[in-house]
């Protein structure tokens, strides 16, 4: 029964309003109003926002979890910043990463420490900014003007590269046709690698339609991976904060039993269905069966974490890396992201990550209490 409540724990927490107060963390919650950390206010530890506006102008000594309408950070982070929202206007200063989704992201006059991974409509990013790491981006409409001082990623309909662009290293990037301005003035170290589909008015509408689809399903692809990487990341990283033990356990099953967690995986999702019809025609079995199809929408999503962590520990063990189990669980979740990214091989991953984090979950779901 202690298994099972700790599922449903981790189903509300994930995917409602996140609130607990027994967590290292700060954690403010206010879904119709707003959240605001004014300039005399400092936070030790890590913080997590659920509201309608949320506006940091205090310091965040650690990683910044927010999910919100609107959220403004004029303040400092020390620590990485994760966004879910409408708009995010940031002109503060983020010392590690930031990975937000969004609808319009402006950066302006911000300094980022670290690396800028975004998904969104429109992103802008001005001249008084600068990125201390890379740029990587899925967005409609991407302006860059900033100094960044390692590698530009960019899929989007349109970029636009500032006079006032510094990209340290190299700039890779498919844009949409002829949708790529590059200002002659802005500064490349490195190379420019593009993919971009070109148009040229002729009688061959047709062909040069089919020659522009790779490109740009490429790039649509690309940005709505990227997305969910950064929805995967920031409710995986929850998950690590709020359940660690739960995550550990379910991820050294995926390691030590991959065959048989993949088995029971496969076994559970083809008589899903079929015991679930079973359960509602007996009428009282319609509790379990609404019981039994939330666990199993929570555990579809909750596999790749479970996976990913598992592969980001193999990774470490045998490397010999010595990074937090924060940066352990980022780099199992990337690859992961990385090979559904290859055509064919994705597809297969997808099933295997599925099956195998779904059979070790339900295994978890079922073990004895240590």
């Amino acid at each position: 029964m202690r298994k099972l409540l700790t599922s449903v724990a981790i189903f509300v927490f994930t995917f409602l309003v996140f609130s607990a107060s027994t967590v290292s963390a700060k954690v403010i919650t206010d879904k119709n109003g707003t959240v605001a950390i004014s300039k005399i206010e400092t936070v030790n530890d890590d913080l997590f926002v659920g509201a309608q506006t949320v506006e940091i102008a205090g310091t965040i000594n650690g990683d910044v979890f927010i999910a919100a309408q609107t959220v403004k950070v004029t303040g400092i982070i020390n620590g990485n910043l994760h966004v879910g929202a409408n708009t995010l206007d940031l002109n503060g200063t983020v010392k590690g990463n930031v990975y937000a989704g969004a609808q319009n992201i402006l950066v302006s006059g911000s300094k980022i420490g670290g690396s800028l991974l975004v998904g969104a409509s429109i992103v802008n990013v001005d001249n008084a900014s600068t990125i201390g790491g890379s740029v990587i981006a899925g967005v409609g409409n991407l302006t860059l003007d900033t100094q960044i001082k390692r590698s530009v990623y960019a899929g989007t309909g349109t970029l636009t590269v500032g006079s006032g662009a510094r990209i340290g290293k190299d700039l890779y990037y498919a844009a949409g046709n002829n949708q790529a301005h590059i200002s002659s003035s802005a500064k490349i170290v490195g190379a420019t690698y593009k993919t971009e589909a070109k148009n040229k008015q002729s009688t061959a509408n047709i062909t040069a339609a089919k020659k522009q689809l790779p490109a740009v399903l490429g790039a649509f692809k690309f940005g709505t991976t990227l997305i969910s990487f950064i929805g995967a990341l920031i409710v995986g990283l929850i998950y690590l904060k709020l359940f660690p033990k739960h995550l550990a356990q379910t991820s050294d099953i995926v390691n030590t039993a991959f065959w048989k967690s993949m088995g029971i995986g496969f076994l559970v999702t083809i008589a899903f269905v079929p015991g679930i019809l079973i359960l509602l025609v007996t009428i009282v079995g319609i509790p379990v069966a609404g019981l039994a199809i939330v666990l199993f929408i929570l555990y579809s999503y909750l596999t790749k974490l479970v996976v990913g962590s598992a592969f980001g520990k193999c990774a470490v063990k045998k490397f010999n890396w010595k990074i937090s189990n924060y940066g352990t669980f980022v780099i199992g979740l990337a690859s992961i992201y990385i090979f559904k990214l290859i055509p064919v091989v994705g597809f297969f991953t997808g099933l295997v990550v599925f099956w195998v984090g779904l059979g070790a979950l339900v295994l978890q779901l079922f073990a004895k209490s240590e």
